[in-house]
């Protein structure tokens, strides 16, 4: 199917009694379809519908496609936690107009299910599609669609789209594809859709909360996390070095750790704060084919420096799979818990990886990582050389070694690589929050990682992920300015 369809498939788990709900966020709204208000519903003398009015107030109605059917979608009440639904019979669908001929965001949400008896019928069956022309296939950009990919039945689901550089409409509820035999087979509670992406996590959760509570369906993983698309728009200037570029009015009553704060400026790294590894012990020897060697980690010009470079290994290393380069892991003694993560850097100018974490994988059954950035500064894809990584990770809990993982990327206006930015991370209890040069570009909920980690800076061979590095580009230097690192105050 088109990169273009996304579902997001989620069963009822959430019990709420029925009742008054709170209003969606009106910011945006451009349709809003509410089977739950049956004022807004033009119904023939059988009960079907011939017109589903929009609540939001911009007059997006939908009527149906063939109003001479026999089996038009009906209005069945007390259907879904207490409200009503439209139901579909796959003989009939709605309609509606353009909402914006030009390119931009789009955010749709639909809360829909299907009973055992309304099951069968076409696999694909689109809950709403979008194409400027209405007979034209959904599946070509920049048409798109919310589909259902089974003929079987499914619980109460909240199905979550959101995309860039489309229009918007013509559009169409329960139509299926063109050429197929038939339209959808279920339910549809509600529609909503927004002509921008939602701004923040809070908008995110209020939306969603909306429609978890009024038709008893569950969050979904989408609600927990939301990432910047586009540019940074004005960045705050720095009035005080003392505090977060983020939060220059300090907000947060920030108060520096000079623990884990190094401005870098000395002859040598301070070994009572950092340990560089070194092949000794148990700890990780690098990437393959690239092994952590110290003489790549140093300080010069204020900075700490990690190269990647081209080199001859002992045999041993050999051996092990280790050869033809280098690179390093500069990692601190102690671990640091809540706060606010601040680094001035430059990632290196080749895809050997740039890499800002904390990491604690001590315990066999608590063994944690938070991604704050993982750069390719010069990949063979263009696209990789501005893509800002984020990520948290679990590698095992006292309950599970599930790998569980929750990232985002932000894609930066210029090159990585090309300069010093200032990254920042706020880990809190209840949130994650990742920053560039002050503005906020992800925001995700905190829900494992309650442990404290050791403050790493590396470089690695990461040949799947951003290729195998050309070296004619080594070797090349991933550069630090300082670390500072902030707690909140009480």
């Amino acid at each position: 199917m088109s990169r273009y369809v996304l579902l997001i498939v989620l069963a009822a788990v959430v019990c709420h009694a029925p009742g008054a709900s709170p209003q969606p966020l009106a910011d945006g709204l451009v349709l809003w379809l509410d089977a739950a208000d049956a004022s807004k519903m033009t119904l023939d003398a059988h009960g079907r519908l011939l017109r589903w009015h929009d609540k939001s107030g911009k007059s997006n109605d939908v009527t149906v496609d063939d109003a001479a059917s026999t089996a038009l979608p009906l209005r069945v009440e007390n259907a879904m936690n207490g409200h009503s639904v439209v139901r579909f019979s796959g003989a009939s669908a709605f309609l509606g107009k353009t909402i914006r001929a030009a390119k931009g965001p789009v955010t749709v949400l639909v809360v829909s299910r299907r009973l055992t008896e309304q099951s069968s019928g076409e696999t694909w069956q689109r809950l709403f599609s979008s194409r400027p022309q209405i007979a034209d296939n959904d599946n070509v950009a920049p048409n798109f669609a919310i589909s259902v990919h089974q003929p079987t039945a499914y619980e109460p689901t909240l199905f979550f789209l959101e995309l860039n550089d489309v229009p918007i409409g013509p559009y169409a509820v329960g139509r299926n594809v063109v050429g197929s035999t038939e339209d959808l087979r279920g339910d549809i509670a509600e529609v909503l859709v927004y002509d921008r992406r939602l701004a923040s996590l809070e908008e995110r959760q209020r939306v969603f909360q909306y429609l978890a509570n009024k038709w008893s369906v569950a969050m979904p993983k989408a609600a927990n996390t939301w990432t910047r698309v586009g540019p940074l728009g004005t960045t705050p200037k720095q009035i005080n070095a003392q505090l977060p570029l983020s939060d220059q009015g300090n907000v947060g009553q920030w108060r520096l750790d000079p623990r884990f704060c190094d401005d870098f400026d000395g002859a040598t790294l301070d070994a009572s704060r950092w340990h560089v590894n070194n092949a000794k012990g148990t700890e990780s020897l690098g990437r393959k084919p690239a092994l952590f060697k110290p003489d790549n980690a140093y300080l010069s010009d204020g900075h700490l420096n990690i190269v990647f470079r081209k080199d001859t290994l002992p045999q041993k290393y050999v051996r092990l799979g280790y050869e033809g380069y280098s690179s390093a892991m500069v990692r601190t003694i102690e671990r640091s818990f809540y706060g606010y993560y601040e680094a001035r850097a430059k990632p290196m100018d080749s895809a050997g990886s740039s890499a800002f974490w904390l990491a604690w994988t001590g315990l066999a059954d608590n063994a944690t990582e938070i991604d704050i950035f993982e750069i390719g500064g010069k990949t063979k894809n263009a696209s990789f050389d501005r893509m800002y990584n984020m990520n948290a990770h679990v590698w095992a809990t006292p309950h599970s070694t599930e790998h569980l993982s929750d990232g985002s990327n932000w894609i930066s206006p210029w090159r990585l690589a090309s300069d010093f930015h200032v990254y920042g991370f706020d880990w809190q209890p209840d949130t994650l929050r990742w920053y560039v040069d002050g503005v906020l570009v992800r925001e995700a909920k905190n829900t494992h990682w309650f442990f404290p980690m050791e403050i790493v800076f590396d470089s690695e061979a990461m040949w799947k992920w951003f290729g195998v590095v050309d070296d004619a580009d080594l070797p090349s230097t991933f550069s630090v300015d300082y670390l500072k690192v902030w707690r909140r105050g009480k």
